[in-house]
């Protein structure tokens, strides 16, 4: 990291400087841009190792799309983002950034991020990831209509509820005073409509039916 050039886009002038004084610490050549004409000029004196972004800055999804087309080894990593916001996490995610940093993490957090960035990788925090994955499970939703748990009767989909608190067939039937056999067909009935092969994937469309509804 000592060594890297790095330019800040951050229209707060007060951060701006802070983290720029902060990383020219840690050895990092630390340049400053606030809107495109300052971006432009930045990169003019050469391709950063790694572009920082506030989403908070006026016209950022201008800056995200033109930071990532700079220079393929150029690595963008976003700061400033919000877990209520999941729609900036997952705009910029799409937008193959390197780095996704909440407002919640530290410097220390955005530090390690840009380490990471620099050696070609991606990082994010444990909160982050769970937001994207829950992307990927309505994606996937999407992608595949015929596994929705609409189609299920009002027994199935309680026999699929038992399956995701990790309930055994035969403790399924106990809880519901029938018998091995109902149980079995039940779930072969369940993973047939929902057109996957095991409990577990079945378990994997139940969840993301209900995330995304």
């Amino acid at each position: 990291m000592p060594g890297s050039r790095i330019v800040i886009i951050d229209d707060g002038r007060l951060n701006r400087e802070c983290l720029a004084a902060q990383l020219r610490v840690h050895g990092v050549e630390a340049g400053e841009a606030w809107d495109l004409p300052s971006l432009f000029s930045q990169v003019d004196a050469g391709a950063p190792d790694v572009i920082l972004l506030n989403v908070g800055t006026a016209d950022s999804a201008t800056l995200l799309h033109l930071s990532g087309d700079i220079d393929p080894k150029t690595k963008v990593v976003v700061y400033g983002l919000a877990m209520d916001r999941e729609s900036e996490i997952v705009a910029a995610a799409e937008a193959g950034v390197s780095g996704l940093h909440l407002q919640s993490e530290s410097f220390a957090d955005l530090l390690e991020m840009v380490r990471t960035a620099g050696n070609g990788q991606a990082l994010c925090s444990p909160e982050v990831s769970a937001i994207l994955m829950k992307r990927v499970y309505a994606f996937a939703a999407q992608s595949n209509p015929d596994s929705s748990t609409d189609s299920l009767t009002a027994r199935e989909n309680e026999i699929l509820e038992l399956l995701d608190q990790g309930l055994t067939n035969q403790q399924i039937a106990n809880r519901l005073s029938v018998t091995l056999h109902t149980v079995k067909n039940h779930v072969h009935s369940v993973l047939k409509k929902l057109g996957v092969g095991s409990r577990s994937e079945a378990v994997t469309v139940f969840r993301t039916a209900k995330y995304t509804n």
